[in-house]
């Protein structure tokens, strides 16, 4: 059943992909709906769905490495995130054209509650708990979906990533030169593409995006859980020896490629420097902390002969302004733009690469992959369909 689907979508031409992606701890769920053919994309429709606060709660709850699992939490927060999935897809499809509004296939990027080593010594010594159900997205869309890249990288031998190159590549495309791409999401990552061949200099997290920053505005007690567009940290400065001191981290200075986790930088917060701040001080070093580990970043892995024709940002950390002029001052004459002027939602960047990824993989793209050395899975994802596929109304 499987491969007669897959044959069936890869003899069309343009597709008409949903990707559903989940964030973890904070966030939401958004729905991107693409038109690809080839490399050529067009994003149809956007949109975006914050956690209800229940929700929020308990993935915070359980994505915690000291907190316990109660089954049933887990199992209302298994069946709510499915429904929320599908309201979120269908927000998104309604907005579509009416003769577009069915997609050929689904993505779905279920969240993480956790990642992480199973204390074994065997192959399989690295496992994910992800949420959400595939089965009854794909039942209440009528459509194939594919999902759980991240436990089929692991199965894979590789460290549990999404996959998200060609994707990166295709997106470049669209400038010349070398292009630097930055996703400030809870942590940040930082991909650098040379367009004139799509290879990749390096593609891998580098340091906190806005985890320290929101728990920094959190032990505030303002009753604000994020810093809103910066604001709080524009009426502070930078104290400049505590910043140098906090990039010098061990972490931070670990060559690529690398992978980060939102609460390995809680630490940063409970040194000494910052204690005596003031707090919009506090904020302002903690963000600039940000900016600098990106550029830091940057200058260890990549040397170029020429600078980057420019910096394109995405992710949350794209609408903090004061980060975004932290990080024009690092780059100086590099410029720093909003990954929108590309044709992208700020937000969306990671799920358009996931889809871009996903569907050149079908086209017979062979997507780069950590494999391991005995790699006992197709590295990418898994399939399911409606039980009534075929039988009835079909994408056109």
């Amino acid at each position: 059943m499987i491969h007669h689907v897959l044959s069936k979508i890869r003899k069309i031409k343009k597709k008409r992909i949903l990707v559903i992606s989940a964030s973890g701890i904070q966030g939401g769920i958004q729905s991107t709906y693409l038109s690809v053919s080839g490399s050529a994309w067009e994003i149809i429709s956007h949109t975006f769905m914050p956690y209800p606060q229940k929700v929020a709660s308990l993935i915070e709850n359980l994505s915690g490495s000291d907190n316990r699992i109660n089954l049933s939490e887990f199992g209302w927060l298994d069946y709510k995130l499915s429904g929320l999935f599908v309201e979120c897809a269908r927000t998104a499809l309604a907005q579509a054209p009416a003769a577009s509004r069915i997609p050929h296939y689904a993505i779905l990027n279920k969240p993480g509650l956790w990642r992480g080593s199973t204390g074994e010594n065997l192959q399989q010594s690295y496992w994910d708990i992800p949420a959400g159900d595939a089965q009854f997205v794909s039942s209440s869309l009528g459509v194939p979906v594919i999902t759980d890249f991240v436990r089929h990288n692991i199965l894979a031998g590789g460290p549990g990533v999404l996959p998200s190159n060609p994707g990166n590549q295709i997106i470049a495309s669209r400038c010349t030169g070398v292009v630097v791409l930055v996703n400030i999401g809870l942590t940040s990552r930082v991909t650098a593409i040379d367009t004139a061949n799509s290879s990749i200099f390096v593609d891998s997290d580098c340091g906190p995006g806005s985890c320290l920053l929101n728990r920094a505005v959190k032990l505030l007690n303002t009753g604000e859980s994020f810093d809103r567009d910066g604001s709080f940290a524009a009426n502070g400065n930078v104290e400049g020896d505590c910043l140098s001191r906090l990039a010098e981290e061990q972490w931070f200075l670990k060559p690529a490629p690398k992978q980060a986790f939102s609460d390995q930088f809680d630490h940063i917060l409970e040194d000494p420097c910052l204690k005596g701040m003031s707090p919009p001080d506090r904020i302002a070093t903690v963000t600039a902390l940000t900016a600098r580990t990106i550029y830091d970043f940057f200058r260890r892995e990549i040397h170029l002969d020429t600078a980057p024709t420019a910096v394109y940002v995405s992710g949350g950390g794209s609408n903090n302004l004061t980060l975004m002029e932290y990080l024009s001052t690092y780059f100086d004459q590099v410029p720093v733009k909003n990954i929108q002027e590309l044709g992208c939602p700020s937000e969306a960047r990671i799920p358009l690469a996931l889809g871009l990824t996903v569907d050149s993989f079908l086209s017979g793209t062979a997507v780069p992959w950590e494999t391991g050395n005995s790699p006992r899975i197709e590295p990418l994802g898994r399939w399911v369909v409606p039980d009534n596929f075929g039988s009835g109304k079909s994408a056109g």
